[in-house]
């Protein structure tokens, strides 16, 4: 499946994850998005960037692409690579906001 938006391999976030979240939760909020949203994206969003995170210490690839892939493989449904996938390009839209 193909990302959409900014590279997110580019992404590890140099402050800690707990971080990044608890700004990404307050910028979901002003963007008026729905509960729901509110409530799944940040854990899919930082499932991926724990998952990164472990594949770069590895050295291994950490795009989004790879990612989605690794979840297919495990077992994830189109639906749950489609919320999954919702999620990360709304952090993108997070990170180029607060750059």
């Amino acid at each position: 499946m193909e990302s959409r938006g900014c590279a997110m391999s580019d992404v590890a976030e140099p402050m800690p994850i707990e971080t990044s979240m608890a700004s990404f939760i307050v910028w979901l909020a002003r963007q008026r998005e729905s509960l729901p949203v509110r409530a799944q994206c940040p854990s899919e969003v930082e499932r991926f960037l724990r998952w990164q995170r472990a594949q770069r210490e590895w050295d291994r690839d950490s795009r989004v692409d790879t990612y989605l892939s690794d979840r297919r493989a495990r077992g994830a449904s189109d639906g749950e690579i489609a919320v999954t996938s919702e999620a990360i390009e709304r952090f993108q839209r997070y990170l180029l906001a607060r750059d």
